[in-house]
């Protein structure tokens, strides 16, 4: 079991690496934008990879940029099947990363109890 961990967390840094490197310079959407992969997280079957990703601008940019991925999941798949030394390649699922705003808004309230007991 111990050992599935380990695979499963180095295939996630591998694709992680590889997905990065392919969003950077083979995909040509312009709508893709500036995108980080944040994490991979790989089934228990090593059979699904849900990558989450953060980018900058508006909902509206960031649901294109999301599409826009959705769109070259299969190109990415093909592209993943000659870099990784698997026997297939996981299906790709790429979610936003809501982390950064978590924390935002943890922070605002906290600013705001603390303004609210100066006053």
């Amino acid at each position: 079991m111990q050992e599935q961990g380990r695979r499963a967390r180095r295939l996630a840094d591998q694709i992680k690496i590889e997905v990065s490197d392919l969003v950077s310079r083979k995909i040509k959407d312009p709508e893709v934008g500036f995108v980080t992969i944040t994490r991979v997280r790989m089934s228990p079957d090593l059979r699904l990879a849900s990558i989450q990703i953060s980018n900058l601008g508006n909902e509206m940019e960031k649901e294109k940029t999301l599409a826009a991925l959705k769109r070259s999941v299969s190109f990415l798949r093909r592209e993943l099947a000659g870099r990784l030394k698997t026997r297939f390649v996981p299906e790709l699922r790429f979610y936003f990363d809501d982390t950064m705003d978590y924390a935002n808004r943890i922070s605002e309230l906290l600013q705001r109890i603390h303004d609210e007991e100066n006053h």
